[in-house]
């Protein structure tokens, strides 16, 4: 999270902030009124942060414009640090005013680390703890899930496969690329890819697992942007680490972190998988999140005029036309994009 132009700017008062009734239910109660109030940057979110800090007391402020997604955040947030995984302590929330007081994390992201980093070991300690953390999230039982209704009923199944691929086509190939595409002639490849995972069983997935929202505090990761956790293949969120637009892995490292992955995942959670057939679901599941990817740059970029996001548009592009030989169904959007010079 980077400090921002005062909270005015995204409409909200400084004063109104540090009169917030919340305040009083945090430790050490309400801020002066010296105290500084920043924006923090929130992504391609529409949520609001902003940081309050006085001496060596600093807390983060959340408003949501989306009551549902509040919601899931604070029930999610709530059972992911009742199961043991690194998540911002939520002190305060309201859900009538849709705002919260959440612990202050910091600045640094596994992004920040591994850009400062470029040191293969380096990087490499970063992600094995990341990994270790994603196995934490997949290992928590399905019966302990069905206590968390916003998890427990929302299914990365079919429906939100296709989902993913019909806003990849709009936007990226439509809008972004304006490539022109005959009715349904990519039908049948996104239906064969969205089928391919019906057999698959379902973990507990973030669904949004990459360098951006792991966030790094005493030398270990945090997750944040949980609110949209569900239940799906567990693969989906490795490819989103290992297949980040944000920042790019040497081919070495990722093939090492997948190993690193099967053999802790073996040894803490007792599943053991080919690798080769795993290899088969990893590649289908990055093909699935590089097209949700562009589809969501090119939306964020075009749409909601967040035009920083168009810059991680070309390593994507990398990534699908990288893995989409891996898919033999998709052949006609490899030859749809094989042409993009972006």
């Amino acid at each position: 999270m980077e400090q921002q132009n005062v909270c005015r700017e995204q409409g909200l008062c400084r004063e109104l902030i540090l009169q917030e009734p919340l305040l009083k239910e945090v430790p050490g109660g309400c801020f002066s009124d010296f105290a500084q109030v920043y924006a923090l940057t929130a992504g391609g979110s529409d949520r609001i942060f902003c940081r309050i800090k006085e001496g060596d007391r600093s807390i983060v402020f959340l408003f949501d414009q989306n009551a549902e997604e509040f919601s899931a955040y604070i029930r999610i947030g709530q059972f992911l640090r009742e199961n043991n995984l690194p998540v911002p302590r939520i002190y305060s929330y309201d859900y009538d005013s849709r705002k919260a007081l959440l612990e202050d994390l910091g600045d640094e992201t596994l992004f920040h680390k591994g850009a400062l980093y470029q040191d293969a070991c380096i990087r490499q300690r970063f992600y094995q703890k990341a990994i270790d953390t994603l196995l934490t999230l997949q290992g928590i039982s399905s019966e302990r899930i069905a206590d968390c209704n916003p998890i427990h009923k929302r299914i990365f199944d079919y429906g939100q496969l296709r989902w993913e691929t019909a806003y990849f086509t709009r936007y990226f190939l439509g809008e972004y690329c304006q490539i022109p595409l005959e009715e349904g002639e990519l039908e049948e490849g996104f239906h064969h890819l969205a089928a391919s995972f019906a057999n698959d069983p379902l973990f507990l997935m973030h669904r949004d697992f990459q360098s951006q929202n792991i966030m790094w505090k005493s030398d270990n990761p945090y997750l944040i942007d949980f609110q949209g956790a569900r239940r799906g293949v567990a693969a989906y969120d490795l490819a989103s680490l290992l297949n980040d637009c944000y920042l790019i892995l040497d081919d070495s490292l990722r093939e090492f972190l997948i190993s690193y992955y099967l053999d802790q995942r073996q040894r803490r959670l007792g599943i053991q998988q080919e690798r080769d057939e795993f290899k088969d679901l990893y590649l289908r599941a990055a093909l699935q999140r590089n097209m949700q990817a562009l589809g969501a740059f090119s939306f964020l970029s075009l749409v909601k005029k967040k035009r920083q996001f168009e810059q991680f548009i070309p390593l994507g592009v990398h990534y699908l036309k990288s893995n989409l030989p891996y898919f033999a169904p998709l052949r006609v959007l490899g030859k749809k994009i094989r042409d993009l010079s972006i």
